[in-house]
């Protein structure tokens, strides 16, 4: 039986950027919609990035937003509204996230 080689962080950094790079070009002729998925998706692959690069811990709050992205963002499929509505949260758990960790400072 083969081991797979735990990706590193530097390879995990260029599959990202990949992925941005053929997303750019890709949301020129594709439907409208797909732009803001792709941005979704790249936000939740971001988001595992402390898994790959040792000098990056693991945070609570980006753990609760990937799970909530990679559960919703299927939505675009059947539920365009339900997908706005679930960008709109997304902000608003940013902004409150934001504002919590600058008291903290």
């Amino acid at each position: 039986m083969e081991s797979k080689q735990k990706t590193s962080g530097g390879e995990y950094l260029f599959e990202i950027a990949t992925f941005l790079a053929t997303s750019a070009r890709g949301c020129i002729d594709e439907p409208r919609l797909y732009g803001p998925f792709r941005l979704i998706d790249a936000l939740s692959r971001l988001l595992d990035l402390p898994k790959y690069a040792s000098c990056l811990s693991e945070d609570p709050f980006f753990d609760q937003i990937k799970k909530e992205i990679d559960e919703k963002k299927v939505l675009i499929m059947s539920d365009v509204e339900g997908f706005k509505d679930f960008l709109d949260h997304l902000v608003q758990e940013f902004a409150r996230e934001l504002k919590r960790r600058s008291l903290e400072f």
